[in-house]
């Protein structure tokens, strides 16, 4: 039966269904022949039934596998349905089956096609059989090159490469492309060989210029210097030039590199590295203002690199202007996480306080937050304690200490440090505290109660001396009167703070005691000896505040279980602000390492794989600024332990724009008098970059229902936005 071309549409509808009727009536006589398939498909894409006519030729390969104008067909429907991977792979398999009958830019196209789709070794293919048919192809060479660098396969590229030059031995185009790719392989004594073959049948400023930069690697600078000569000769560029410097500084050669860098700015006003460069030769050459006014311009043009800082922090330094090199050391420090860049401004940022005349507290004080920040606890520990030695009073290093992870090894020589602090400055109530602390993670319980006490005592008189007359009892036995478990950074150490400017209030020694989580194993007394003996008496409050008891259900039950009628202050912030609060704390003190886009990402996901009780029964895991945020899930288990009456629950926002009215509200709690304040300063209070406004309204969306069962459940309205 004769075929009928596809491109052909003759027939009219009836008498292609009559062709059609002949078709199937051929077929059902002899079902094997592949050409009446072949017909039937093409009469039904004339009807454009294309279901059909894909079955049709189908059938037609199945019979006849070799049919290369069945898959040729094929891939002209799935490319008219615009199934473009369809219509590849058949149009694949029909070249597959006729080579010959196929252009080398055909082939070509039909790579760039398959590579679009990521089938590698179809595309490979593709692009070798164009270069089969057409051997002075160079894109094709190029293509295929660069497609196999792309998946790792360096040497299959430069095999490529060798393959053009074969074929193409008067082409420097060729030579070229060679070189390159074993340059990008560090094969650099063929790539300079390739060069030579490239620079004797084409010169240009493009061979002489890579073939310097191979020479540079081979360290054979003076003849890279002649060959950037003879790239600038051809077409100079600030490019050659600045390579150039480059190869003349290798060799000291710097009034010649001097040259060149000018040059190079000439061609490239902006070219930041130029003047990183100059500013290096200067400095070697130790004329300091001229390296100054080379560095600053290239930090104008490229703020972002941190290497130019540490040079000019170098300068100062040698110009004992230390703490201008100190300033651009912390900037390194903050803007280059986990760095070989950061660990030299680090190393050089110790340096330099060593060296100053005149090191103050905060110059170790920041060095050491700094420190921790990047988790470096051993090293920031080491700073703190430098810190206190110049001066035991300060304070912000000893509660600093409080929150920086003491290793095991690292406790002996805490301990000591205390204790000689202790002995000579009795009256330090944070390192007796601190020191308590270390003897507690030593297991010694009772040097640990005993350092408590003291801090408690020492903490009361210096506020109230006039409580020293009192007569105090060895050892606190009746409960705190509140607690303040949450939320973190939603308040808590100002509420503290304020508290603590009560006369009737003594409250512990520390804000964050830990005991109904972290330390409950270490016994009531070892609790309440965080606190004044003298509030067993009814004309003194006490209380503490743990801001991660929160997220715990099992801190309620236990605090039931041992003073069921502690009453309980709560301070609830917007959890979008909280939660992106929470991370930076995190960020800051070298808990976590991640962005706050990824962490908010990877939480979301993870929280839609785990049940409402998981959320509920979960204190900790990274990241978990969301997690802390869902307070229906915190608060709820509290209240139902606890019962509702013992909570007093303030809007973190409206305890920030009226604190005094706040305050008397908290104190009408207590039963104590209001003692309002001259001022109410904001207690470690978070710093961090403005937030992107999408990221927080995902924040705010994510948030909104579960805000919305917290009002209905409590009856209060919070309006968070």
């Amino acid at each position: 039966m004769k075929q009928v071309p596809l491109s052909k549409s003759s027939f009219l509808t009836a008498q292609i269904e009559q062709a059609i009727a002949v078709c199937l009536e051929e077929i059902s006589v002899n079902p094997s022949i592949a050409s009446a398939y072949l017909t039937l498909g093409d009469l039904y894409v004339q009807q454009q039934r294309w279901q059909l006519a894909k079955e049709a030729y189908r059938q037609a390969i199945t019979i006849e596998p070799n049919l290369a104008i069945a898959y040729r067909q094929l891939a002209e429907i799935f490319a008219i349905q615009g199934n473009e991977s369809q219509a590849a792979d058949h149009l694949y398999q029909a070249w597959e089956l006729e080579p010959l009958s196929i252009t080398a830019q055909e082939y070509y196209k039909l790579g760039q096609t398959l590579a679009s789709q990521n089938k590698p070794a179809k595309a490979i293919a593709c692009y070798q059989n164009a270069l089969k048919m057409q051997p002075d192809y160079w894109q094709a060479y190029q293509t295929l090159a660069t497609f196999l660098t792309q998946q790792g396969k360096n040497e299959r590229a430069i095999e490529v490469y060798r393959q053009g030059v074969k074929h193409n031995p008067q082409n420097a185009q060729y030579y070229l492309a060679l070189a390159q790719a074993l340059a990008a392989n560090q094969q650099w004594v063929r790539a300079s060989n390739n060069y030579r073959h490239a620079a004797q049948l084409s010169p240009s400023a493009e061979i002489y210029y890579h073939w310097a930069l191979t020479s540079s690697q081979l360290k054979e600078y003076n003849q890279a210097r002649e060959y950037y000569r003879h790239a600038a000769e051809l077409a100079p560029s600030a490019e050659i030039y600045y390579h150039w410097g480059l190869t003349l500084s290798q060799i000291k050669e710097y009034n010649e590199a001097l040259g060149c860098y000018q040059k190079a700015i000439a061609f490239k006003a902006d070219y930041w590295q130029v003047y990183y460069q100059l500013g290096l030769i200067w400095q070697q050459q130790q004329q300091w203002e001229k390296a100054l006014l080379a560095y600053q311009k290239a930090r104008q043009i490229q703020p972002q690199a941190h290497e130019i800082l540490l040079e000019m922090g170098l300068i100062y330094q040698h110009l004992q202007q230390f703490d201008r090199a100190i300033a651009l050391y912390h900037e390194v420090i903050k803007n280059n996480p986990n760095s070989s860049v950061e660990s030299k401004a680090f190393e050089r940022y110790q340096q330099t306080v060593a060296q100053h005349p005149q090191p103050t507290v905060i110059l170790y004080y920041q060095l050491a937050k700094l420190l921790r920040a990047k988790s470096h606890f051993d090293r920031a520990i080491a700073v703190y304690q430098k810190s206190i030695e110049l001066d035991p009073y300060f304070r912000d290093a000893y509660i600093a200490l409080q929150y920086t992870p003491i290793a095991e090894e690292q406790l002996d020589n805490i301990i000591a440090f205390y204790q000689q602090i202790v002995a000579k400055y009795p009256d330090i109530t944070l390192a007796w505290g601190n020191l308590g602390d270390a003897l507690t993670q030593k297991d010694n319980l009772a040097e640990a109660i005993n350092c408590y006490n003291t801090a408690c005592y020492q903490r009361a008189i210096q506020s109230y001396p006039h409580l020293a007359k009192y007569t105090w009892k060895e050892a606190k036995s009746s409960a705190p009167d509140f607690i303040i478990p949450g939320a973190s950074k939603s308040g808590t150490s100002s509420l503290f703070y304020y508290l603590d400017r009560h006369p009737q209030i003594l409250l512990s020694h520390i804000k964050e005691i830990d005991f109904y989580w972290k330390n409950y194993d270490k016994g009531i007394d070892w609790y309440l000896a965080h606190f004044p003996s003298l509030t067993d008496r009814e004309d003194f409050l006490t209380g503490e505040a743990t801001p991660n008891y929160l997220r715990f259900p099992l801190v309620a039950q236990r605090i039931k279980d041992t003073f069921p009628q502690v009453k309980i202050i709560l301070l609830l912030r917007n959890p979008a602000d909280r939660a992106i609060s929470w991370h930076y704390h995190k960020f800051n003190t070298g808990l976590t390492k991640q962005n706050l886009k990824t962490a908010i990402a990877t939480e979301i996901e993870r929280l839609a794989t785990i049940s409402e009780a998981e959320i509920t029964n979960t204190g900790f895991y990274n990241p978990d600024n969301i997690l802390s945020s869902l307070y229906i899930y915190k608060i709820k288990p509290w209240i139902e332990i606890l019962g509702r009456d013992q909570f007093l629950i303030l809007k973190s926002e409206d305890f920030y724009s009226d604190p005094q009215t706040s305050m008397n509200e908290v104190f009408n709690f207590l039963g104590v008098a209001n003692c309002p304040l001259d001022s109410y300063p904001k207690v470690n209070a978070g710093s961090y970059n403005q937030v992107d406004a999408e990221l927080r309204k995902t924040l705010v969306d994510y948030f909104a229902p579960y805000n919305q069962q917290l009002e209905d459940y409590l009856g209060m309205q919070f309006n968070w936005e």
